[in-house]
C-alpha cells in the first residue's frame, strides 16, 4: 500500500483505513478501464461514446447479469 512494515505499525488506525480505501478506489479505476478497453476492443464499442453519454456502463458501474457472462465461460 505504498508504506514499509515499520511505518505500518507506528501509523494511526485513521491512516491505514484512508490507505485501504484509496486503494479500493485505485482498484475500482482499475477495474472500469478494464471493462471499457474490453468494450471497445472486444466488443467494437467506439471510445468517444463513453465518454460522450452520462449513463451507466454494465461492467463499469453496475455489474453484468449472470445470463450475459454465460457465453463467456468455456
Amino acid at each position: 500500500m505504498g508504506i514499509s512494515e515499520s511505518d505500518f505499525w507506528e501509523s494511526t488506525p485513521r491512516k491505514i483505513v484512508a490507505l485501504i480505501d484509496q486503494k479500493k478506489k485505485i482498484e475500482k479505476a482499475s477495474i472500469k478501464n478494464q471493462a471499457i478497453y474490453i468494450a471497445c476492443m472486444v466488443w467494437g464499442k467506439d471510445p468517444d461514446e463513453f465518454e460522450k453519454k452520462d449513463e451507466l456502463v454494465a461492467g463499469r458501474d453496475v455489474p453484468i447479469s449472470e445470463g450475459a457472462l454465460k457465453g463467456l465461460m468455456m
